[in-house]
């Protein structure tokens, strides 16, 4: 008998020593573990059934004031649509108000939120946008990068210098040749009248007006296009972690399926005119 006690507790001592022994030696994760740890981050977030977003002022072809339309409004409704949430709200207001309703924490989450707000939590980018300089090709402006802006009279959206770089906005801080406009849509009415020799405008706006202007103006005219500025990824901050991290999740969704692609290329065939796109995308 006590040969057999010694040997049981002989036995039990080895097992405790191995299991304690691999306990202390682990020091590398399971390869498995951090997959289950995002796993368990995203089913273990609140179920929302409805977010409120701010915004700029009617921000045409991409927002509509007067309408729930416009190219990042669908991205948007799309990307929410596959988490089963709703938009509860959508403000329109200048871009300093925008932000505050969220810092204040009256609206969820500001759409196109300026870079690195204090407080607030950012998802990735639901669209990019392109501005660029455009000219009547005609006039063979010889303009191949950002000093060759200064020698021609250019316009620009309203504190473009604030959003284009350095080197763009050293130019447009003392060049005489340039102003700014807060009517995008007189930008381009300009252009074509041949009232400045360039315009400084989002791709995707320009090509909105553009079309728009068509019954008025000649806007068939061969227009040059520069892209001298990198495109600029448009974020949404909401005041609440939990909820930027829903919404950044249906950005993520969104893009992996064959939605986000089909609602740009059917904004891109309607030349981005809301009624047109609106109907293909409902149909």
């Amino acid at each position: 008998m006590f040969f057999l006690l010694f040997t049981f507790n002989l036995f039990v001592g080895h097992a405790i020593s191995a299991t304690e022994a691999v306990v202390v030696a682990a020091d590398t994760e399971h390869p498995l573990v951090n997959q289950h740890a995002e796993y368990y981050q995203q089913v273990s977030l609140p179920n929302i059934k409805q977010i409120s977003f701010s915004t700029s002022n009617s921000i045409a072809p991409y927002f509509f004031a007067d309408k729930a339309q416009g190219v990042q409004y669908d991205l948007l409704v799309a990307a929410l649509g596959l988490n089963h949430i709703e938009i509860k709200e959508l403000v329109h207001a200048p871009n300093l108000r925008a932000q505050r309703l969220v810092n204040t924490k009256i609206i969820d989450c500001m759409v196109n939120t300026p870079d690195n707000v204090e407080g607030l939590f950012y998802t990735q980018s639901l669209i990019e946008y392109q501005n660029s300089v455009f000219y009547l090709t005609k006039n063979n402006l010889q303009v191949h990068n950002i000093q060759d802006l200064e020698s021609i009279s250019m316009l620009g959206f309203q504190n473009a210098k604030q959003y284009l770089g350095d080197e763009f906005k050293a130019i447009a801080t003392t060049s005489s040749n340039y102003s700014e406009i807060s009517n995008q849509k007189s930008q381009v009415v300009m252009l074509f009248n041949g009232h400045t020799q360039s315009i400084v405008l989002e791709r995707r706006i320009f090509e909105y007006y553009r079309h728009l202007l068509r019954d008025k103006l000649d806007t068939n005219l061969a227009v040059t296009e520069l892209a001298l500025f990198a495109p600029a990824e448009r974020k949404i901050a909401c005041h609440d972690e939990h909820t930027a991290a829903i919404v950044d999740r249906a950005i993520s969704a969104l893009k992996q399926s064959y939605r986000y692609q089909e609602i740009l290329d059917l904004a891109e065939q309607n030349s981005y005119q809301p009624a047109q796109h609106y109907n293909q995308l409902t149909r």
